[in-house]
């Protein structure tokens, strides 16, 4: 071999070793390129994993002061007046009605249609409230002991007077003389409505059905085994005199 043949021999290898690829160090490059994923991921795991916990817990306590700081509604049951009537007494001993009795409603017996009516009546020295039935379509104002109104034993029932803003009232009862699911109240004169709540807080509207000396009567539909506890009203206010 000549030297112009060895030189460019050597020439071509010394060619050939600077394009020969770096395997080893490509594949390493690439396994670090790998890695930097991985530890950027758990670097930030480990920033947001106590972020999120502490939102949670933020937002808890949000919660916890929205419903703290609510205003508790008023329960139904809750509204008006304490209604509290005493137990009616049947057929009081020495019974004396006083007045003419004012009709309040009709209603079906087992046999015979019958109208429940309210009086006033006084018994040992008391005076008292008392309803009582009679055969529907009397001539005329009945009266206790002349007219046999053989209804029961319940009729008539009556309740001593209070000096509340509802004097007195009964609720309607099965074989008493007001039918169940009615109730019958005296109430003070300046009384413009009566609104009736149940335990449950269901209103009853009464309605006004007539004067009984100087006080109203009014009469209101109710739920029977559920009677009124409370009470509202409203009240017809003073006026000034006129100039």
């Amino acid at each position: 071999m000549t030297d112009l043949e060895r030189k460019l021999a050597e020439t071509l290898r010394e060619q050939g070793g600077e394009v020969t690829p770096d395997l080893a160090g490509a594949w390493a490059e690439q396994l670090r390129r790998q890695r930097r994923p991985r530890a950027a991921r758990r670097r930030l795991t480990v920033l947001v994993a106590p972020l999120a916990a502490v939102l949670v817990v933020l937002t808890s306590v949000l919660l916890a002061t929205q419903l703290n700081s609510a205003p508790v509604p008023v329960p139904p049951a809750s509204r008006g007046q304490e209604l509290t009537l005493p137990k009616p007494e049947y057929s009081p001993v020495g019974l004396v009605e006083k007045g003419e009795p004012i009709a309040l409603t009709d209603f079906a017996g087992q046999t015979d249609n019958w109208t429940s009516y309210a009086v006033f009546a006084s018994a040992m020295g008391t005076t008292l409230f008392c309803v009582e039935a009679f055969p529907k379509g009397l001539t005329g104002a009945p009266v206790h002991g002349e007219v046999a109104s053989q209804f029961g034993t319940k009729s008539p029932s009556c309740v001593p007077l209070s000096t509340g803003t509802v004097c007195a009232g009964y609720v309607g009862e099965t074989g008493g003389p007001l039918p169940a699911g009615k109730a019958i109240y005296l109430v003070n004169p300046a009384v413009r409505e009566l609104s009736l709540f149940d335990a449950k807080g269901d209103l009853s509207q009464a309605k006004r059905v007539g004067m009984l000396g100087q006080q109203q009567l009014f009469l209101a539909d109710v739920t029977p085994g559920s009677p009124p506890v409370r009470f509202d009203v409203s009240s017809d206010e003073a006026r000034p005199a006129s100039r």
